[in-house]
């Protein structure tokens, strides 16, 4: 589809200088989106003729007729090498200016970059992590190809799909592969943003469906993780951590700014924790288990400065890559994760008979609705240890019953 491309050459009338001419502007319009650009001429109103675009001054009509000549110009470039024109990419390149990226890579750099300068602020290091990731399989991705990088006007559909099959192919799960294929749909978001492109190529593309299933732990795979022997300390600091969560559903990010002032006790001497959740800013209010306050007393010692953070500074990914090392050597099939901690939390309250607007305010949820997921796994898991009773009974009934005991145990005995 080609676009619609106009040049316009005008005064305004009402805003004559002190010495009574008035600026000669340009209107271009592309697409029926229109912008401004100054020529540098001038002339006097009443010498201005509206009809043809024009002054009375000879000299002035050929440098305004150069600068027609190059706006075509720039525009029939962009339109060839792009594909596509937009109005600010065409001022931009008349200013000459040229910040804006035109190529997926060269934007990928840009907008991590981005998020970088927010770190701290409106960005999480987490979250800069997983971008400059998903900025590094794209590379991987272009460069499979045999290219340094693409123009961002000449992507198709069929690139989405590539790239899906090439995240697929490198066995990544379904919501890796969605976090990745989510960036390279942000990055079309910000081209179109600034005029590189008129609509996203990837519009109804298909993401990887994958039904979200939290994982938590049973209670007899925290008593084997509690029961279980650790000599190294920074082992042990990744157990006691990830049990700190299991027994109060803080997520990774609030454990690890977890500070002595945020420890408070009520007038009966119950003491708990009062802690804003860095995702959501909704407060948790969470009573302190017994096996919690076990934990607290290894870290908290005779240090008394409120200020101070509970668990010490460590990172993030040797924490969690010596967890799933104590899970696997539990016996336990769930990798272990801070998330799966906080998961078991939700879970095992659910279970012990809390309401669910309790275990809303401990967790800190912004709605009671998330809460309810619990419920769900809850009913799932009730569900599935049904059918493996009625499996196992099936199983003794093809084997037959005992002598003597022909009708085998009854419901009320127990399987």
């Amino acid at each position: 589809m080609r676009s619609t491309f106009r040049i316009l050459f005008y005064i305004n009338r009402n805003k004559a200088k002190k010495n009574g001419k008035a600026a000669v502007l340009c209107r271009i319009t592309v697409d029926g989106r229109s912008a401004v650009i100054a020529t540098g001429e001038e002339c006097a109103p009443e010498a201005w003729q509206t009809k043809s675009g024009e002054t009375g001054d000879r000299k002035i009509n050929l440098r305004l007729q150069a600068l027609r000549e190059r706006i075509e110009a720039s525009y029939t470039t962009l339109l060839r090498r792009e594909g596509v024109v937009s109005v600010e990419r065409l001022k931009l390149r008349l200013q000459g200016v040229n910040e804006t990226p035109t190529m997926l890579l060269e934007t990928s750099t840009e907008e991590l970059r981005t998020v970088e300068a927010c770190v701290g602020r409106s960005r999480s290091p987490g979250t800069y992590q997983n971008n400059r990731r998903s900025d590094s399989g794209l590379r991987d991705f272009v460069r499979s190809r045999g290219e340094s990088d693409i123009p961002i006007p000449r992507l198709a559909p069929d690139f989405f799909e590539a790239y899906r099959f090439f995240l697929k192919r490198r066995g990544y799960a379904g919501s890796t592969t969605n976090r990745y294929l989510h960036w390279l749909g942000r990055l079309m978001r910000r081209a179109i943003a600034r005029g590189v492109i008129r609509f996203n190529p990837f519009e109804g593309v298909r993401y990887e469906t994958e039904k979200y299933r939290p994982r938590f732990l049973q209670k007899h795979e925290v008593e084997r993780l509690l029961a279980f022997p650790v000599r190294d300390e920074a082992t042990e600091l990744s157990r006691h951590m990830f049990l700190f969560s299991v027994f109060t559903g803080l997520a990774y990010a609030d454990l690890r700014t977890l500070r002595r002032s945020q420890i408070e006790t009520d007038g009966a001497g119950r003491r708990y924790i009062r802690k804003a959740r860095q995702k959501t800013h909704e407060e948790s209010l969470i009573p302190l288990h017994p096996i919690a306050e076990q934990l607290l007393s290894l870290y908290l010692k005779d240090d008394k400065t409120e200020d101070r953070r509970i668990f010490p500074d460590a990172s993030y990914f040797l924490l969690t890559h010596r967890l799933k090392a104590i899970g696997k050597a539990c016996g336990l099939h769930e990798p272990l994760t801070f998330h799966v901690g906080r998961h078991s939390f939700g879970t095992l309250t659910l279970e012990a008979g809390i309401s669910m607007e309790s275990i809303a305010r401990m967790m800190g949820h912004a709605s009671v609705t998330t809460t309810e997921l619990y419920a769900r796994i809850t009913d799932q898991k009730i569900s599935e240890d049904v059918d493996r009773l009625i499996a196992r009974r099936r199983k003794a009934g093809e084997g037959g019953a005992a002598p003597g005991n022909r009708m085998g145990k009854s419901p009320e005995q127990g399987a």
